[in-house]
């Protein structure tokens, strides 16, 4: 399983996540007053510093013509719309060349708000789902809290055939388990690789070691 990392906000970050190996650097544009969401002049210094990792934009506001112009700039080929779009803003990505990761926000008790518009992402070309908990309409990602597991294995069942992605309070243990099943593509993780806010080594490290399949340890034991 891959692991996505969001919210940096220093080339420091950035180069930690490139050097412990995670596959995806989440950098935040157009969602204003959150305290990971950069100005466009750093979100291009950010991501133009990944070589060995793939930056995504993960946006909730910003419309999507501006946000094609801003990218167009940058070497950003990835696109998370983390908000309520609709699927015509997934056609305009894909229409100018972008992988779109489209968010499903999920509630607590297995209702997800964008359930009649599934079918339509789908059919606008929308490469991944990524399912994440919703808590309220001003906290609509980065709860820090996880959804229930029967829940993300209820979704798991209704998504067959497309590519997963799963946010909202993973931990190591959570992604070792996660690992095992190997039903999600990748863990978009915020909270559980902080420590006082920044992104450390110390919970990448072990983010990265719990993605990894039980067998590669049996075989390098």
């Amino acid at each position: 399983m891959e692991i996505k990392i969001c919210g940096a906000t220093t080339l420091r970050e950035i180069a930690l996540l490139e050097s412990e190996g995670a596959r995806y650097a989440g950098l935040w544009t157009g969602i204003e007053g959150h305290r990971y969401n950069l100005g466009d002049a750093l979100f291009q210094t950010l991501a133009e510093r990944c070589r060995r990792i793939t930056p995504v934009a993960v946006c909730v506001r910003k419309p999507v013509a501006r946000l094609i112009e801003l990218l167009k700039q940058t070497p950003v080929r990835h696109v998370q719309l983390h908000g309520f779009n609709a699927p015509k803003d997934i056609a305009t990505l894909k229409d100018a060349g972008f992988t779109v990761i489209k968010t499903l926000h999920l509630t607590d008790d297995g209702k997800c708000l964008e359930d009649r518009w599934i079918d339509a992402y789908a059919k606008a070309g929308a490469d991944v789902f990524l399912a994440d908990r919703f808590q309220d309409s001003s906290m609509i990602g980065s709860t820090g809290k996880a959804l229930p597991d029967t829940i993300v294995d209820t979704w798991l069942a209704r998504l067959p055939g497309h590519r997963i992605w799963l946010a909202g309070g993973l931990n190591a243990e959570r992604v070792a388990t996660l690992s095992e099943k190997a039903l999600v593509e990748t863990a978009d993780i915020d909270s559980a690789a902080r420590q006082n806010g920044k992104i450390s080594r110390r919970q990448t490290r072990l983010l990265m070691t719990a993605c990894q399949p039980a067998d590669l340890y049996k075989q390098t034991a």
